[in-house]
């Protein structure tokens, strides 16, 4: 099992820090794995944690966010969906 002992942005191409005062966006998902079984061979099963957090900077979540996809885990997704070109030629309403 390996610990992030440095949290870090959810964005992959952002390397800022998680400072707990620095802003941004925290996220809480459900885990994908089952839990495993509460039994007397299994004491620790009870200390398992079914949902995972992530965080957004404040500069990532001003333009991301995180969404939870069946089979595919979280992906990151722009806040706003890119918008259509612009005719060529438009003509304003005098």
């Amino acid at each position: 099992m390996v610990l992030n002992l440095r949290p870090k942005c959810a964005n992959p191409s952002c390397a800022a820090s998680f400072e707990w005062f620095a802003g941004g966006k925290l996220f809480r998902f459900p885990r994908e794995s089952a839990a495993p079984e509460v039994s007397a061979s299994n004491p620790l099963a009870r200390n398992v944690h079914l949902t995972g957090h992530f965080w957004l900077c404040e500069k990532c979540s001003s333009v991301y966010t995180l969404q939870d996809q069946p089979g595919h885990g979280r992906v990151i997704r722009p806040l706003w969906p890119e918008l259509p070109a612009a005719e060529e030629e438009m003509r304003l309403p005098a």
